[in-house]
């Protein structure tokens, strides 16, 4: 069993959303997009450690429009699929379809603040039912953000010692049964030592002595410094926590390790109580990257998707965690006009059909983008060193926008596209005015024609019919003298997409030729050469060369991609 799909209308931040789930699903988002809200939506029907006062509504969860008008009402729909276990199936008996389908609702209603919850296996017929009396076998187990071992340890340390105790078969019982008995009588042995040592008797005399003089009924009592347990079996529950490392006691680790440390036990509670073969248990933790480096954050994803036996909901700012995701488990999260919704509405075949486009070199998409505002694509590292500097001589402060540049390193602009469409994050790009010949006709009478590849490429993304081949000769001047250049300029920058007169060497040379002109000792055209040979290198040369003078003018190509993202980014 596991969850298809939620549905959020009018509540809290989202107006009306739906978010298709995998069974490893990734919540990735900017800050206060909604994935908590989220989560807690799904709590509020399957949460059983939420009570009935809990999941009450309040004026906060109704959703409030940008013209400041809040709903009345709002609602939360969970359907399932595959609903095949016969203890949930008897526990829901008529509710579900004979395909293993169910449906889930949370309805609230804001005059009198009053809640209902319907069930059903139609989602335009659910019923109300009477209480969550589904979750004996269906629930949800959550871990918050904010996490604490050393709370966690006390409120939970007896709940797991308890289910360790449950699952111990007989042998293992008679033989805990006589150790017990034994280390009963050398907790004795140890409060007896300790109450005799002289330091410690003569810290609770004053106070003993007090408290007879304060009563005689205190004339038999006695204080005094020792385990504080009366039992064995008190002494177990008053346990702390420790660490050994190559047999030595050590003190338990950093925020990191210790982070690790709780997950890995809220994973084995949650396994002992968990009955795969009755019971269907979904997992949520928010952010587990906290505190851990990213190797680390990394083995962690994989452990979370991998050691958990049903289905798991996590949400994160990690790129490290979002790289060990398919990308049709991914659920991005964004903001459209004023409400929360699921770029793609959540998983979908739609972004691993646009993953599938890069094949081998998956990896050269880097994670970072998924949580990117705005992409700036560019053809090669020198226009990745180039538009990182212009940016910074220019004060936009391109993290601040929550903008990545990326380099497609000669792959297809159009496989970017088709993924950063499918996740909906706005994107612009920059490409060369490549020329070049192209042989045409039949074997043997061919004849060579001039292909405008950089012009055709820009309309190919942005979905134009492409140009004819040129008689030879055409070239670049050409294509400015005949008004080419412009016309498709200025078509295709609507779409994010900015097309080089040349390329970004030439394009430097006609915005800066002051600083381009004798850079190394060379004059403007030769200085158009040096630059063109060993890019990165040589651009690197060129930005410590320019230092804070590199700046274009603003009304320029140069700077139209940056504005783009910029402007893309503010309207996120």
């Amino acid at each position: 069993m596991k969850i298809d799909y939620v549905e959020l209308k009018q509540y809290r931040n989202f107006a009306d959303a739906h978010i298709n789930l995998a069974k490893n699903s990734l919540v990735i988002g900017s800050n206060d997009v909604g994935k908590t809200n989220m989560i807690h939506a799904l709590r509020l029907l399957l949460d059983k450690s939420l009570s009935d006062a809990d999941i009450e509504p309040s004026t906060y969860d109704f959703h409030c429009a940008q013209d400041g008008t809040q709903a009345e009402s709002f609602s939360i729909r969970i359907a399932f699929s595959e609903v095949t276990q016969d203890a949930v199936l008897s526990q829901l008996k008529g509710l579900v379809s004979a395909d293993g389908y169910f449906f889930l609702e949370f309805r609230a209603y804001s005059p009198d603040y009053r809640y209902e919850i319907a069930a059903g296996h139609d989602a335009d017929a659910l019923e109300v039912i009477p209480s969550r009396f589904y979750l004996k076998y269906l629930h949800l187990k959550y871990i918050h953000s904010q996490r604490d071992l050393a709370r966690y340890i006390r409120s939970e340390k007896r709940h797991l010692l308890r289910l360790a105790q449950g699952a111990r078969g007989q042998p293992e019982t008679v033989a805990d049964t006589q150790q017990l008995q034994a280390l009963n009588e050398l907790l004795k042995s140890v409060n007896d030592g300790v109450r005799s040592l002289h330091y410690v008797a003569e810290a609770t005399k004053d106070l003993n002595d007090e408290l007879r003089a304060l009563s005689h009924h205190h004339a038999g009592y006695n204080v005094s410094l020792d385990t504080g347990a009366i039992g064995i079996e008190q002494f177990i529950e008053q346990l702390e926590l420790g660490a050994s490392t190559n047999g030595s006691r050590v003190m338990l680790g950093g925020d990191g390790r210790n982070n690790q440390i709780l997950l890995a036990l809220w994973k084995a509670k949650s396994v002992l109580e968990h009955d795969q073969n009755s019971e269907v248990v979904i997992y949520c933790v928010e952010e587990p990257e906290a505190h851990l480096h990213p190797h680390q954050q990394r083995k962690l994803a994989s452990y979370l998707i991998s050691a958990l036996p049903g289905q798991t909901i996590v949400t994160s700012h990690s790129p490290q965690i979002a790289a060990s995701y398919r990308p049709d488990s991914i659920v991005r999260l964004l903001r459209d006009n004023g409400a929360s919704r699921a770029a793609s509405q959540g998983c979908s075949a739609c972004i691993d059909n646009a993953w599938a486009g890069l094949g081998y070199r998956i990896s050269i998409l880097p994670a970072e983008a998924f949580f990117a505002s705005a992409v700036m694509l560019v053809e090669g590292p020198s226009e990745m060193l180039f538009y990182a500097a212009l940016a910074q001589a220019h004060g936009f402060d391109l993290d601040h926008s929550n903008i990545s540049l990326l380099s497609v390193d000669g792959v297809a602009f159009q496989v970017y596209k088709r993924v950063l469409d499918a996740l909906e994050i706005p994107w612009a790009m920059r490409t060369d005015n490549d020329i070049s010949n192209i042989l045409l006709g039949p074997q043997g009478a061919q004849v060579t024609h001039r292909q405008v590849a950089g012009i055709n490429r820009a309309l190919s993304l942005a979905g134009m019919p492409p140009q004819l081949h040129r008689p030879v000769p055409y070239d670049h001047a050409a294509s400015l003298a005949d008004g080419t250049w412009q016309a498709v300029s200025a078509a295709v920058a609507p779409f994010g997409i900015y097309l080089s007169q040349i390329d970004l060497e030439n394009d430097i040379a006609i915005e800066l030729p002051g600083l381009l002109a004798g850079f190394n000792g060379y004059a403007l055209p030769q200085a158009i050469e040096y630059l063109q040979g060993k890019k990165a290198i040589r651009m690197q040369q060129f930005l410590e060369h320019c230092g804070p003078r590199l700046r274009a003018p603003l009304q320029g190509n140069l700077l139209k991609p940056l504005a783009y993202c910029l402007n893309a980014a503010e309207q996120a």
